[in-house]
């Protein structure tokens, strides 16, 4: 019976932190969405339309958002990128656990981001997905999501650990690549569509 409690015991703490980093993550998403939106001006913006209309008052989403949503999208591929450098060349004793900060954070950071570019273009009256740089964001979402369950599945899955390992790093990078990418087609977007 001491034996079946102390496996219980070792095996509780991996599955049990799983769920909660992946909450962490999702909460500090919405937080961060929420607190942008929350920091606005009152007034600068109205709620979304019902379903099956949109405002189409441009006035009302990119030019007020766009700043929101730049601000989280490159501080979401800073944080990505430091963790990224921690993992490669920081190994110090609490590497890991920086890694590990540094990546949420980072996920949560362009989660929100992308959730405050939907609720903007939605509000300037756009359909969605029309632009290189749109549909390289969704491609960019799913791939931190991937980048994730394959961060924490290294050491949950013994016989093919090596190559989870080298999934996860080379998606790292291939993530990191395409984001610098896409904040410089966004630069580009805005551009012609605020016509600067």
């Amino acid at each position: 019976m001491n034996m079946e409690h102390s496996k219980e015991t070792e095996s509780q703490p991996h599955a049990g932190f799983r769920t909660s980093a992946i909450q962490r993550v999702i909460i500090l998403s919405l937080f961060l969405t929420l607190a942008s939106v929350l920091l606005l001006p009152p007034g600068s913006a109205q709620p979304l339309p019902p379903p099956g209309g949109g405002f189409g008052q441009f006035s009302q989403g990119i030019p007020v958002y766009w700043p929101v949503h730049a601000g989280l999208m490159v501080v979401g591929f800073i944080l990505l990128t430091a963790g990224m450098i921690t993992a490669h060349f920081h190994k110090t004793r609490n590497w890991f656990r920086t890694h590990k900060i540094l990546q949420i954070s980072g996920a949560a950071c362009i989660f929100a981001g992308l959730f405050v570019a939907v609720y903007m273009v939605t509000l300037s009256g756009f359909p969605h997905f029309t632009n290189p740089h749109e549909m390289a964001g969704g491609v960019i979402g799913l791939l931190v999501v991937v980048m994730i369950v394959l961060g924490f599945s290294i050491f949950r899955v013994k016989k093919s650990m090596n190559e989870v390992r080298a999934g996860h790093r080379w998606l790292g990078r291939a993530l990191i690549a395409l984001i610098l990418v896409n904040i410089i087609l966004g630069i580009s977007t805005l551009i012609l569509v605020l016509g600067l």
